[in-house]
């Protein structure tokens, strides 16, 4: 709790409370990106995990697990940089381009869009007709305010809280590109690839279980099922490809490889 529940708040303090909370809840928005940093480094040692399980249960050499291994997190790196980029991108003109629209409403035909505040407005609380109509005239009187709202109460968009592509791109990229670093240290540092292996999936697991954790400091869940649950999606993406490589691409391969 930010304040004492038994002791009763001054009127300015309950103002200075009420700014700050607002205040820092706005930070938040603009300086944490816990999508980009959990969906990347999750996607980043899942996806290079999976890639040495599949390439060792493969049995191929261990310097071919090594190549695979950074070829995998290179290539994922960018294509995730490049998806995020493009797909905030795309966002942001969606955005801009129903902003641009509701504009020229107001332009041109005012009465339906003052009517979308009054149905608006009435759906939020039992308003009379009177305070209907002085929430209306207030906001209305001033076209900034008034396609504020619209975006706000009608489409839901919060112009402040838009990121920049370039940033949501160059995050994924790090966090992709930390996440696939962390099972592929373990077969730089030990030359048995299966050692390699088990070294890595421990890691990696521990890994997800600590961003699991750290994603409740913004979620306000349990730590323990945030933790468990990362680490059983990676559990899954180890063993699948880990069988598929050892039932079906050593057999493969044995047919090219004489």
């Amino acid at each position: 709790m930010l304040y004492d529940e038994g002791k009763r708040l001054e009127n300015n303090e309950i103002v200075n409370l009420a700014k700050k909370n607002l205040e820092e809840g706005e930070r938040w928005h603009k300086k944490v990106n816990v999508r980009e940093i959990v969906f990347g480094f999750n996607d980043g040692s899942i996806s290079t995990l999976a890639l040495l399980a599949g390439v060792t249960g493969g049995a191929l050499a261990h310097g071919q697990i090594l190549v695979a291994g950074f070829s995998g997190v290179i290539a994922g790196a960018i294509s995730m940089a490049i998806g995020a980029y493009i797909s905030s991108k795309s966002e942001i003109e969606h955005h801009r381009s129903e902003i641009e629209r509701e504009k020229q409403e107001i332009e041109e035909i005012p009465e339906v869009e003052r009517e979308e505040m009054r149905q608006i407005y009435m759906k939020k609380a039992d308003f009379t007709e009177e305070e209907l109509n002085l929430i209306l005239n207030r906001i209305t009187s001033d076209k900034k305010v008034w396609l504020d709202s619209m975006m706000k109460e009608e489409l839901g968009l919060f112009e402040e809280r838009f990121e920049s592509p370039v940033k949501v791109g160059l995050i994924m990229l790090v966090a992709f590109i930390m996440g696939g670093l962390v099972p592929i240290l373990p077969f730089v540092m030990l030359p048995a690839s299966q050692t390699g292996l088990i070294v890595a999936s421990i890691v990696t697991f521990v890994s997800l279980f600590l961003i699991g954790v750290w994603k409740t400091t913004f979620t306000n869940k349990h730590w323990l099922p945030s933790g468990l649950e990362m680490v059983f999606v990676g559990i899954l993406a180890t063993v699948i490809p880990y069988l598929i490589g050892d039932l079906l691409l050593s057999s493969v391969l044995s047919q090219f490889v004489r």
